[in-house]
């Protein structure tokens, strides 16, 4: 039996949707001791916010983006 290995840059977003984390371009890194806020974009033109929580992984979200969606959150 071979041993089976994670890729921890596929996840999978709020929406059900797997992505791979690795074949994005970084367009904000924001990090503290307690959590992580990176902000990547696809080459679809959509965009993922990646919030890592480093005292429990099983808290940590990637939300799916729109352009028209990062327009909205840049005008609140």
């Amino acid at each position: 039996m071979y041993p089976t290995t994670t890729n921890t840059d596929i996840v999978t977003t709020t929406c059900g949707r797997q992505l791979d984390l690795s074949k994005t371009e970084l367009v904000i890194e924001k990090a503290n001791s307690l959590f992580s806020y990176n902000v990547h974009k696809l080459s679809t033109g959509e965009y993922v916010i990646a919030e890592k929580f480093y005292a429990n992984p099983f808290n940590n979200r990637y939300i799916l983006l729109n352009d028209d969606q990062i327009e909205l959150l840049k005008n609140l």
